[in-house]
């Protein structure tokens, strides 16, 4: 007797149902028995709300294009947003993600990014998530940004290429260093494919946006490579 698709989706459903009485899920924030991310921790991640800067997303006492902050620095992306305030409870939920392999962080993370979704001073032509140096690849075993893109590109309808951007130098930690040693550890950390950003809209996707270096260091590399714009979006940011 053959097996149809209805069946093997009947299969498929109770497969996993068997795996989840023998696995059960818990939250990756709190451990109560139930969803990865359980509503009561998900209704406490800190939305980035009230004035900022239209282009570098700081809050600001009110609205302002190019802040103070974006003049002095080296920023040069055309627009940088963020999901949420790097905080508790969401700050244990991307270290789980991250540095204990819970890759199945992915999948819901990756729909919150597509729900928060914001309004881009540039039409986007391409996502590319901020590479992992295949050595701390290696150690661990998946790149955050890479599952996070895939998951958030086709909510959104753009193309994601994680083969266009490639980090060339192996750098230490970022969260190890202060934030002038951050901008040294990953100066010309990265290159380029030309023929694939050259004249291309670009956004960068990382998980947490700290001091932004590494964003920076990214952005100017596909800028000089021949983009015509870099933008970026990460779930979370640090508030300063």
């Amino acid at each position: 007797m053959s097996t149809t698709p209805a069946d093997l989706k009947r299969t498929s459903r109770w497969t996993h149902k068997f795996i989840d009485l023998l696995f059960p899920t818990v939250c990756a924030a709190c451990g109560k028995l139930g969803p990865i991310i359980c509503s009561e921790c998900l209704n406490k991640f800190s939305e980035i709300d009230g004035p900022s800067c239209l282009r570098c997303g700081r809050q600001m006492a009110e609205p302002t294009v190019n802040c103070k902050y974006c003049r002095s620095e080296d920023f040069s992306l055309k627009q940088s947003r963020a999901c949420f305030a790097y905080s508790e409870p969401l700050e244990s939920v991307i270290q789980r993600f991250k540095y204990d392999g819970l890759f199945a962080l992915a999948r819901p993370l990756g729909k919150l990014m597509a729900q928060k979704w914001p309004e881009w001073a540039q039409p986007l032509d391409i996502i590319v998530p901020i590479p992992l140096h295949a050595r701390r690849q290696r150690s661990r075993g998946f790149n955050q940004a890479q599952l996070l893109a895939h998951h958030l590109g086709p909510s959104v309808g753009i193309e994601v290429n994680d083969r266009v951007l490639r980090r060339v130098r192996h750098t230490k930690p970022q969260i190890e260093l202060s934030p002038p040693k951050r901008k040294e550890n990953v100066w010309d950390a990265f290159a380029a494919n030309s023929a694939g950003v050259k004249g291309k809209n670009i956004l960068l996707l990382d998980d947490v946006f700290t001091t932004g270096a590494t964003t920076t260091s990214a952005a100017n590399t596909l800028l000089e490579a021949g983009a015509k714009s870099v933008s970026a979006y990460c779930l979370a940011r640090a508030v300063q």
